[in-house]
């Protein structure tokens, strides 16, 4: 059963249905948080600029571990987790 769950990302406030608990929303939060903190590092880009630039270099990370490549960094394992995750949730229509 999906529960909402209401997170803060660049602080902007999201709702979003999940049947994941809080927790792991919340750990997922985390790491997209300091994966935009890494990309926008020593950069003047704005807001839009860093989600595309920062979804690049996660696509990239996944793309290798797909590929079977040896990861970049100790967490590309914690991106193949979230993807597995990602790709066992249902769908979520709700346009947040």
């Amino acid at each position: 059963m999906s529960s909402t769950i209401h997170i803060k990302i660049q602080g902007r406030e999201y709702s979003l249905r999940s049947q994941e608990t809080e927790a792991q929303t919340q750990r997922v939060v985390e790491f997209v948080e300091q994966k935009l903190v890494e990309t926008a590092a020593g950069r003047s880009v704005d807001t839009r600029d860093l989600t595309v630039l920062t979804l690049l270099n996660l696509a990239g990370q996944y793309l290798h571990l797909m590929d079977g490549q040896q990861p970049d960094d100790d967490q590309s394992f914690r991106l193949q987790r979230l993807v597995d995750r990602l790709e066992q949730a249902e769908p979520d229509n709700s346009g947040c």
